[in-house]
């Protein structure tokens, strides 16, 4: 079912409704999930809290047959916009419904939202352009990204979860709830465990590969995770996609992108992407001492965006720090710059 007027689609896989909103600011769609389990209806992640996404959600649900009301729970995946951002006006319009999301989540969500934190985000943040500095960005683009991290949580709005999950947790008596780390800190993947469906958020996409990249966590966060690798987060999100296999997933319900009838083949397929990326920026510094960023241009292309352009030196930097836990590749330091080589 196609909505011209709004720009969504609406499909029903295996007793799902699959709800497919556009995204203003890009060329793709964000699916949320709602299906009945023991008459309780489940809505997988908010949505967006931008332009007309609200009311698109809402005249979706209409289609339907369902309002607001309907709705007895909300799991969020994860912290990014597009995923959570709609959770406050969702409970505002519904006190019953319960809202969940896992600890660290909840704990970045209130972090980002709180206007008093603002200065130690900031702080956080410029440690990370530092960083990158030494990779091999300029001070402007350094700059740039501070404003990138500081930018985005104001289309965020704090809302206590009804229920906070963590790894390993099940809800409603089916659907556990698995942590893997990779795209986002606290992303859940979501794991019916008698029809083995998996609503995968970002975690496993049908066509292309999640951005690994940095995390900006405060101090106290990451004291009390501090037996988490922060630097190797590719290590993470290869152990996660191993957790999901294991489960032998029937379906997989990504948030964008085709849903996958071929779950461990796409596993497979997402691993092999990662084992050939590792390989080929080990071939281009084979004798050949280059800055991370410099890699990300040999590796993904100069005509990017300056958005694209940190997201290929965060994904470049992701491998980098997989190969050179395992020591295979070495750095030295030069004019103030880290080049990698092997």
């Amino acid at each position: 079912m196609f909505n011209a007027k709004f720009n969504y689609d609406i499909n029903k896989i295996e007793g799902i409704y699959q709800i497919k909103i556009d995204i203003p600011w890009a060329v793709k769609f964000v699916s949320l999930y709602l299906f009945e389990l023991d008459e309780l209806n489940i809505l997988i992640d908010s949505g967006l809290n931008i332009g007309t996404w609200q009311k698109k959600l809402f005249s979706a649900l209409k289609d339907i047959n369902f309002t607001i009301q309907d709705i007895d729970y909300c799991i969020i995946t994860h912290m990014h916009t597009d995923h959570i951002g709609n959770c406050l006006n969702l409970k505002q319009k519904n006190p019953e419904l319960k809202l969940l999301m896992h600890d660290i989540t909840h704990e970045l969500l209130k972090w980002e939202t709180n206007d008093e934190n603002l200065k130690e985000l900031k702080q956080e943040a410029r440690e990370i352009a530092n960083q990158l500095k030494k990779y091999g960005i300029s001070e402007e683009q350094g700059n740039r990204i501070v404003q990138f991290f500081t930018y985005w949580p104001r289309f965020l709005q704090y809302q206590y979860p009804d229920i906070i999950v963590h790894d390993g947790d099940t809800v409603l008596d089916r659907l556990e709830i698995i942590w893997t780390p990779g795209h986002s800190f606290g992303h859940i993947c979501v794991f019916d465990k008698k029809e083995k469906y998996l609503f995968s958020g970002d975690h496993i996409l049908s066509r292309i590969t999640p951005h690994i990249g940095n995390f900006v966590v405060p101090e106290y966060l990451a004291e009390e995770y501090k037996g988490y690798d922060f630097d190797n987060i590719l290590k993470h999100y290869l152990a996660s996609l191993d957790k999901i296999d294991k489960l032998n997933p029937k379906i997989i319900f990504p948030a964008h992108q085709e849903i996958i009838f071929n779950p461990h083949e796409r596993i497979l397929q997402i691993k092999e992407h990662h084992k050939n990326r590792l390989a080929e920026i080990s071939s281009v510094i084979k004798d050949n001492p280059l800055t991370a960023y410099r890699i990300s241009q040999i590796h993904f292309g100069e005509d990017l965006d300056e958005m694209n352009s940190y997201m290929a030196l965060s994904e470049v930097l992701g491998h980098l720090l997989y190969l050179e836990a395992q020591e295979k590749v070495k750095t030295i330091e030069k004019n103030g710059k880290l080049l990698y080589y092997c």
